[in-house]
């Protein structure tokens, strides 16, 4: 595995290297169905002359575009955040060394939450305003767009939004059950690219994580099993021309498993829950109900960290990897949904949180278990470049 470096962009303009000395640390929280933050930490102090020194430089100025890359060890670059500064925090101490400025910088669904307005759509199903709203945006990426459903009325097809673009985008999510709306980074600096769709199906070349062995890259993993979350979900509606009444039932274990089996294959006794009120005549009732039970089934909840320099690799929300903690059920295919990047002048630390739908079939009685290595220790020889 190679060194851990990052690189950062002002304004689309790569940061020169006295520009990374005044930088401490960056934290980068990305999450799922949230916008992204990053914190960038630049110590400051007081000269001779009684000022503050280091809290008024150029791209630390509000909506100043700032871009954070990082290549995890495998050579390739990959972009945590790009977006407007939004604020600053201000720490300041007697104690020398103690005093700071938190630059606070979110994703670009930030620019896509300052104006509120009320607009009428006419003739469009929600993921199609979804793509007129990241045009109109002129995030400089191509939008990601999974269509939705039709409306099940045709005379209805019309949408009234209120609100920022945003909220509008997370609204349509909503009421679609399992779509989502959010930003990634682009592939250059100063593009984002604005996503609505659904989660993924599968792994998309993240590495694999392992808890064992010669290859363990993860230091732990903590898994929660709610055996109360996953559901059958009914619903019914009435028809707007009174032509009767339309239901729709489905259970979590009709949508895609990223395992053999769902947590709770062996439980008969499967709990019911009705789709909460609410829907608009826009919903197609059977994609609504699906859509709840599918997002009903995540019932392992995971959280975790990557051990220094042996995951070369970095993580992010909306895509699937797959992790073995040694012969367990829970050895199977987790979605992420949230990751805390630290990155400082000596150390990347990447922790998780993750979510999963399905088990590894049980493991055998007479399995073997791993013998156990000489050393409880993990040795590594790594060179860091952080600037």
């Amino acid at each position: 595995m190679g060194a851990v470096e990052y690189k950062m962009f002002f304004d689309g303009t790569a940061a020169t290297m006295e520009q990374l000395d005044k930088i401490e640390e960056v934290a980068v929280d990305q999450a799922v169905d949230r916008a992204w933050e990053a914190r960038i930490k630049i110590p400051v102090c007081v000269n001779n002359d009684g000022k503050w020194e280091g809290e008024d430089e150029a791209w630390m100025k509000a909506f100043t575009r700032i871009r954070v890359e990082v290549n995890a060890g495998d050579g390739k670059f990959v972009p945590l955040i790009d977006g407007p500064v939004v604020g600053f925090d201000s720490a300041r101490s007697s104690q020398p060394g103690k005093s700071d400025v938190p630059v606070v910088v979110h994703d670009d669904s930030a620019l896509l939450n300052r104006e509120a307005k009320v607009e009428v759509k006419e003739g469009l199903t929600d993921s199609e305003i979804a793509e007129q709203i990241f045009l109109a945006a002129q995030l400089g990426g191509t939008p990601d767009i999974q269509p939705t459903p039709p409306p099940p009325d045709n005379k209805m097809n019309s949408a009234v939004l209120r609100g920022t673009p945003m909220q509008c985008l997370r609204d349509l999510a909503k009421r679609n059950q399992d779509w989502h709306a959010y930003v990634l980074p682009g592939l250059l600096p100063s593009q984002s690219i604005g996503c609505f769709k659904q989660f993924p199906t599968d792994t998309d070349g993240l590495p694999e994580m392992s808890m064992m062995g010669a290859d363990r890259n993860i230091a732990n993993f903590n898994v929660n099993n709610k055996a109360t979350g996953p559901t059958t979900v009914q619903a019914a509606t009435l028809g707007i021309d009174h032509s009767g009444v339309k239901t729709a039932t489905s259970s979590y274990r009709d949508a895609t498993l990223l395992g053999d089996e769902p947590p709770d294959a062996k439980n008969t006794n499967q709990s019911t829950t009705l789709l909460p009120p609410g829907q608009t005549d826009r919903t197609d009732l059977d994609q609504a109900v699906k859509g709840a039970a599918a997002m009903s089934g995540f019932a392992l909840q995971a959280t975790g960290n990557i051990v220094p320099f042996c995951y070369p690799a970095a993580l992010s929300p909306y895509r699937w990897v797959m992790v073995k903690i040694s012969d367990s059920q829970f050895s199977t295919k987790y979605l992420i949904t949230n990751v805390k990047h630290t990155l400082t002048r000596s150390i990347y630390t990447q922790n998780f949180s993750m979510q999963g739908n399905a088990v590894s079939a049980a493991a055998s009685s007479n399995a073997s278990t791993p013998a156990p290595s000489a050393s409880a220790g993990v040795s590594f020889n790594v060179q860091v470049s952080i600037f």
